[in-house]
């Protein structure tokens, strides 16, 4: 019984999921846009990591994998991209 209420709730979430997404579909971003999203990332981590707050490590976790991601779409190799984080 728990199992079948279990994979009720994890099929209302899905449906829940794709209906919004469906509903909110954008489109490409341009490699200047991608560029800038880049940057804006790297300071924002920097300026996290650079603040005392000792509960921020899910955002700088989250900030550091869309970081990689963007770095990894302008074709950044992985070296560089955490020299930008960490400079």
């Amino acid at each position: 019984l728990i199992m079948f209420l279990d994979y009720i709730g994890v099929q209302f979430a899905l449906a829940i999921y794709r209906q919004q997404n469906t509903s909110n579909i954008e489109k490409m971003r341009s490699q200047p846009e991608i560029r800038a999203r880049y940057q804006l990332d790297c300071e924002q981590y920097k300026t996290l990591k650079a603040s005392s707050d000792g509960n921020n490590q899910d955002h700088l976790l989250m900030l550091y994998t869309e970081i990689k991601l963007l770095g990894w779409v302008l074709g950044k190799t992985e070296q560089t991209v955490i020299r930008n984080v960490n400079t």
